[in-house]
C-alpha cells in the first residue's frame, strides 16, 4: 500500500474529476470535489492544516470512485480517502458511526433493527448521527418466490458465494436467484463462511480492521472461485489481489448464460443503474448490459447519468441525509424519464435506496437486482 504522501502527489490538479463528482455537481464548491479533498489531505498530512479542518469535507464524500474513472493520471482516490478517514478516526473516534457500522455489518443486529416500529429512523437518532432529520426508511427484508428448478446440468465445479450481511438480510431472493443461475450453468454455489468482508469498515475510517477482515476471507478461498452479487463487497475484495474473484455478471457472461437467455422470455421495459463500485471500482459495465440485452422480449433503454451515485453509498444516506436525498431525487428523475417499468442494479444499498424512491412515487417502477431479472426470465 502506497503512503498518503505518494498517493496525493499523483494528482496534477487538472480538474477532469470535477464534473464526475456528485457532491461537486450539487455544490459547485472546490472543497466538495476530489481535487479539493486531495489538496486538503495533502495539507493535513504535511501539517499545514489540522486534520479536523479537512474532516467535514472528507465526511461529505460518497466514496463513489467516479473521479477515478475520469482521472487521466490514475490517481487512487479511494485509497486516499480510506487512509485519510482512518487518520481522522484514530485522532477523534466517532463512536456513534462505529456503532452504525457494527449494526449494518452484523446480520443478526441488522435483522433486529428492522423490527423498530415506524417507517424511518427516529429523528433523535438521526440528529445524533448527522445533525439532520432522517431521510432513509428503516430497511425491511424483501422476498421473492421462484418455481422449482428443473432440467439443470450435472455439477461441474464448486464455487463460493459471499452471502454477506445486508444482502443476506434484506434481499435473500437475490442470493436464491444467484444460486439458481449458477446451477443452470453447472456450478454449485456454497455459502462462504464469512459474514462481512470489511468493505464498510474500510470506507468509513476503520481501514486496518477492514483490511484484516478481507485478508482472512481471501485466505479461506483455497483454489475455489468466489462469486459476488454485491458491488461494494466485490470491489473491496478484488482490491485485495485475488484473481479468483468475480462479479456475478462477468462470471455469467464468461460461462455461457447469454446462450441460455436466448431461450428465455421477459416482456418489460428495463433500464440499468450502474452501482458505483461495480462501474468505477471494478470497471464492470458491459456484462450486465449484455445479459439484459440477450433476453427476448425485454426492451432495454439507457438511463441518463446511469453511473452517477444514487446517494446510498453504504451508510451515507444515514450520515449525510440531505445530500443523499438530493442525489436520490436526481436519480429518480432520470429513471422516470426513461419510461421503464423496471430499474436493474447490482448492489443492496442502491436496491434499498432506489426502491424507497419507487415507493414514494407510487410503486409504478419496480427495482430489481440483475440476478432476479435473469432468473425470472429463465423461469418463464
Amino acid at each position: 500500500m502506497k503512503s498518503l504522501d505518494d498517493l496525493t502527489a499523483q494528482c496534477i490538479r487538472c480538474g477532469f474529476c470535477l464534473e464526475s463528482c456528485p457532491t461537486f455537481v450539487l455544490s459547485g464548491e472546490e472543497t466538495e470535489s476530489p481535487r479539493g479533498r486531495i489538496y486538503l489531505a495533502r495539507s493535513a498530512a504535511a501539517g499545514t492544516i489540522n486534520w479536523q479542518d479537512a474532516k467535514p469535507h472528507l465526511d461529505t464524500c460518497l466514496g463513489c470512485r467516479a473521479c477515478e474513472t475520469a482521472c487521466p493520471s490514475g490517481v487512487k482516490y479511494g485509497e486516499i480517502l480510506e487512509q485519510s478517514r482512518e487518520i481522522v478516526e484514530q485522532s477523534s473516534p466517532n463512536l456513534i458511526k462505529s456503532k452504525l457500522i457494527d449494526v449494518s455489518t452484523d446480520a443478526k443486529k441488522l435483522k433486529l433493527s428492522g423490527l423498530w416500529p415506524g417507517k424511518r429512523m427516529p429523528g433523535f437518532a438521526s440528529r445524533l448521527i448527522s445533525s439532520e432529520a432522517p431521510e432513509a426508511d428503516i430497511p425491511r427484508p424483501v422476498h421473492r418466490d421462484f418455481p422449482p428448478l428443473i432440467n439443470v446440468p450435472e455439477v461441474k465445479e464448486q464455487v463460493w458465494l459471499l452471502e454477506g450481511c445486508a444482502m443476506k438480510v434484506l434481499f435473500p431472493s437475490v442470493h436464491e436467484a444467484t444460486k439458481r443461475l449458477l446451477r443452470r450453468l453447472g456450478f454449485q454455489a456454497n455459502p462462504l463462511p464469512f459474514e462481512c468482508c470489511g468493505a464498510l469498515h474500510a470506507h468509513n475510517g476503520h481501514l486496518s480492521e477492514g483490511t484484516l477482515m478481507r485478508s482472512k476471507l481471501l485466505s479461506s478461498l483455497g483454489d475455489s472461485k468466489l462469486v459476488l452479487n454485491s458491488a461494494g463487497c466485490g470491489s473491496w475484495i478484488k482490491e485485495g489481489g485475488s484473481n479468483g474473484v468475480f462479479d456475478l455478471s462477468e462470471f455469467l457472461v464468461e460461462n455461457g448464460l447469454i446462450e441460455l437467455l436466448r431461450q428465455a422470455q421477459f416482456k418489460a421495459k428495463i433500464t440499468y443503474h450502474d452501482a458505483c463500485h461495480l462501474a468505477h471500482g471494478q470497471g464492470v459495465r458491459e456484462a450486465p448490459r449484455q445479459l439484459l440485452a440477450a433476453i427476448p422480449g425485454a426492451e432495454v433503454v439507457s438511463l441518463p447519468e446511469s453511473d452517477m451515485c444514487c446517494g446510498s453509498a453504504g451508510v451515507y444516506n444515514v450520515l449525510q441525509p440531505k445530500r443523499a436525498r438530493a442525489l436520490l431525487n436526481r436519480k429518480w428523475k432520470n429513471i422516470e424519464s426513461t419510461g421503464a417499468q423496471i430499474v436493474v442494479q447490482g448492489n443492496p444499498g442502491c436496491h434499498a435506496w432506489i426502491a424507497q424512491a419507487a415507493r414514494e412515487h407510487g410503486g409504478t417502477v419496480e427495482v430489481m437486482h440483475l440476478a432476479e431479472v435473469l432468473e425470472i426470465a429463465l423461469s418463464n
